[in-house]
């Protein structure tokens, strides 16, 4: 300010020199003004640096305040981490939870850190806040010091608990990173929809005769599916199913002129025109109601059976599905669990199918009785579905019998879905198809979904039942077909209601993960996905309530390596459920696995002729594994007969 007024001086002296009196003048007037606002301006300037002062201290003070904060959340969510309890605690949902109060630990700390780094405040306050980190970190260690399970959390459990569990390679998982539909959009539309012409059902309202309505032609006919569970063996050979099923079908035309009642059959083809519709059903009630109450012990098992789904697929391609899993859990009603370390004893469905439905190795002569008719042998009524033209009693188990009261396969031999006399397993149609796989405007599932959603409807409450309900949606080269299942499969689920829900066991489970196409022919992630299928099961919290202990045994035995044969074990269990007997100790028959794992090693120092002797023995004899209701103990692959090539255990 005192510059210039100098200034002005200066001016002012040089106009009066040179006689510019006006000019002079002016300029005398600005300096008598400025002269007049220079106490305005220095209380201007004190007021601003004073402002600047608070502002670097409430900037100084709000850094160190932030500092604070993020120490604090950096050691409250360490804590939580730590938090201790049974391995229910660990194996649910709060796997994820736990890895992410880590991330926002360490995250928190790391940030702190940086920050002091970085901040332009004396040497003195660095070294203070960094001695302060220390003593932070010292007392987490004094918190922390100790490997007891019961007093820490997750993050112990990982490093220390491990040690006595099979350790499984984790690959990239590069493969969910994939959009989804991105390796078969090239195959057009998946859906099934249509323009519908006409509708054709059994109505109820008419005493469930069938209906045809809005056909503008002028004959109708239909044609009455087979039941395939008292055909021959021959019939139901792989290769003749589905000629017999046509034959049979096109072996009587029938003309349709008013709602008929066809009593006893579960399948018509009904054509209007140029279209078709099939339609399917629950033919009525073949078992009478029991007049007992149903005991809490004695519980229903629906089997969900998807072919070739991995865990990981099963997240991949049904998030809906698993989503509505876990709300079940929540509400109290049923308990789930799922299985981790699920091991497969053979590449392809026959060895793992074995042991999982009959509890028997492959050999020459299987004839094992499926675990359906052992629940049908006890008074169980029993369903069967599987969306593929097959029977598995047939294929893989080398007999047929009556084993079922209702069995719907015969409609998923239809030429539209299942060529009958062409290769029936290609890429682009069939149960192996890589496109949408639909019969008369309705996705190949459904049928499926909506027979067992009708058995359970019949007989639930009634009776106690069994029902098999099996799908091909996994088998495929793209892992996207299942994709399209996701919707109904959530439909389904929300379909059950609590009563069902109360007294049902449910296990979804798979043979094997995929074995075809580019993840499993040219990725690692491919190949540990085909040695790890998917289980979980879903059992009544009411039950469970009951035996207390079943339910630590079954979050424990998550963890646990497991095969078919535990799997079967686990079946035969619920059936005539005893606590204080194993299956194994109910019936005395079969062999116990881990006699079998005993003589194969005893095998190096016997003569040929013992082994021999001790094959022929066990041939046809039930494995017995262990109940994942039971306490599982750590086993090796070799022990419950996973072969070397298929072992995940490192």
């Amino acid at each position: 300010m005192t510059n210039e007024i100098k200034e002005f001086n200066k001016l002012i002296d040089k106009n009066i020199k040179n006689e510019d009196e006006n000019n002079a003048n002016s300029l005398l007037e600005n300096k008598l003004l400025l002269k007049k606002n220079k106490s305005y301006f220095i209380t201007i300037n004190k007021i601003y640096k004073l402002f600047k002062d608070i502002n670097n201290y409430n900037k100084s003070r709000n850094i160190y305040i932030a500092l604070g904060i993020l120490i604090y959340i950096s050691g409250f969510f360490y804590k939580k981490s730590l938090e201790g309890g049974d391995l229910n605690f660990y194996t649910k949902n709060t796997l994820i939870i736990f890895s992410r109060y880590l991330s926002i630990s360490f995250s928190c700390y790391n940030i702190n850190l940086w920050l002091t780094a970085y901040l332009d405040i004396s040497m003195k306050k660095k070294i203070f806040i960094y001695s302060f980190h220390i003593f932070y970190l010292i007392g987490l260690y004094i918190y922390d010091h100790g490997e007891l399970l019961e007093n820490h959390g997750l993050y112990n459990f990982m490093l220390f608990y491990e040690e006595n569990l099979c350790k499984i390679e984790r690959p990239l998982p590069w493969f969910d990173l994939l959009p989804r539909g991105i390796k078969n959009f090239w195959t057009g539309s998946q859906s099934c929809s249509r323009k519908e012409h006409f509708e054709a059902f059994f109505d109820s309202y008419q005493n469930n005769k069938l209906v045809v309505n809005g056909c503008s032609e002028n004959k109708i006919t239909y044609m009455i599916l087979p039941e395939t569970f008292n055909l021959k063996y021959i019939e139901k050979d792989r290769w003749n199913l589905r000629e017999v099923v046509v034959n049979k079908m096109n072996s009587k035309i029938y003309n349709y002129t008013e709602p008929i009642d066809l009593k006893n059959i579960e399948a018509v083809y009904v054509t209007c025109g140029n279209q078709s519709k099939l339609v399917t059903r629950i033919a009525g009630r073949r078992i009478n109601p029991k007049l007992d109450k149903q005991p809490i012990e004695k519980l229903n098992v629906l089997m969900i059976f998807i072919d070739a789904l991995s865990r990981r697929q099963f997240f991949r391609n049904l998030p809906k599905t698993a989503k509505k899993l876990e709300i079940i859990h929540k509400s109290g009603i049923s308990h789930l669990n799922q299985f981790f370390r699920y091991g497969i004893v053979g590449k392809h469905t026959e060895a793992n199918s074995l042991g999982l439905f009959v509890g028997l190795q492959m050999s020459n002569k299987r004839k094992g009785i499926p675990i359906w008719e052992e629940y049908r042998n006890r008074g169980y009524v029993v369903g069967i579905v599987d969306d593929q033209c097959q029977s598995w009693d047939v294929v893989y188990n080398y007999r047929t019998a009556i084993s079922v009261d209702h069995e719907l396969i015969s409609p998923f031999c239809l030429p539209e879905y299942h060529e009958t006399y062409k290769n029936p397993y290609s890429n682009f149609k069939g149960p192996w198809s890589i496109r949408r796989r639909c019969i008369t405007g309705q996705y190949v599932h459904n049928y499926a979904l909506n027979y067992t959603k009708e058995f359970i409807n019949l007989y639930d409450g009634t009776n106690p039942w069994f029902f098999r309900s099996s799908y091909m949606e996994a088998h495929e080269n793209t892992s996207e077909v299942l994709s399209l299942m996701d919707d109904d499969l959530l439909n389904f689920f929300e379909s059950l209601s609590e009563e069902t829900l109360n007294r049902t066991a449910i296990i979804i489970v798979s043979d094997h993960g995929l074995h075809m196409g580019i993840n499993y022919l040219f990725t690692n992630q491919g190949h540990i996905e085909h040695k790890l299928p998917f289980l979980s099961t879903l059992i009544p919290e009411r039950f469970l309530d009951k035996y207390p202990e079943l339910r630590k045994n079954l979050d424990e035995n998550e963890q646990k390596l497991i095969s078919a044969f535990d799997i079967y074990t686990t079946l035969r269990d619920i059936l005539d459920f005893n606590l204080l007997l194993e299956p194994k100790k109910k019936l005395h028959i079969g062999i116990d696995i881990s006699k079998i794992t005993k003589n194969n090693r005893e095998k190096k120092i016997n003569n040929k002729k013992k082994k021999r002797r001790n094959n022929k023995k066990r041939k046809n004899s039930i494995i017995w594994g262990k109940s994942l209701l039971r306490s599982i103990p750590n086993r090796t692959c070799q022990e419950i007969l996973i072969p070397n090539e298929y072992c995940v255990c490192h």
